[in-house]
């Protein structure tokens, strides 16, 4: 396993992560203007927020997948080894 491609992917996640954080703050947002649950209206903003997590969600599951085919090739590699 190479250390530059581990720092790659949990790099990858910390900034998928802020993503997701930014969106979670822009639906929040919306949320908190709106006021009244029941006379909320759906605006583009949280639109996008929602929508946009879709794909980072995928972004962090495919670097985590990464990372634990990473771990289990150098498991496997250094069981070989010995």
């Amino acid at each position: 396993m190479r250390v530059d491609q581990l720092s790659n992917n949990l790099n990858a996640m910390v900034a998928t992560q802020m993503q997701v954080n930014e969106n979670a703050q822009t639906i929040a947002n919306v949320a908190n203007t709106m006021g009244d649950p029941q006379a909320q209206e759906v605006s583009q903003d949280l639109i996008d927020a929602i929508v946009s997590q879709i794909p980072n969600t995928i972004a962090y599951s495919a670097n985590a997948n990464a990372i634990e085919t990473q771990q289990e090739t150098s498991s496997m590699l250094l069981n070989i080894k010995a």
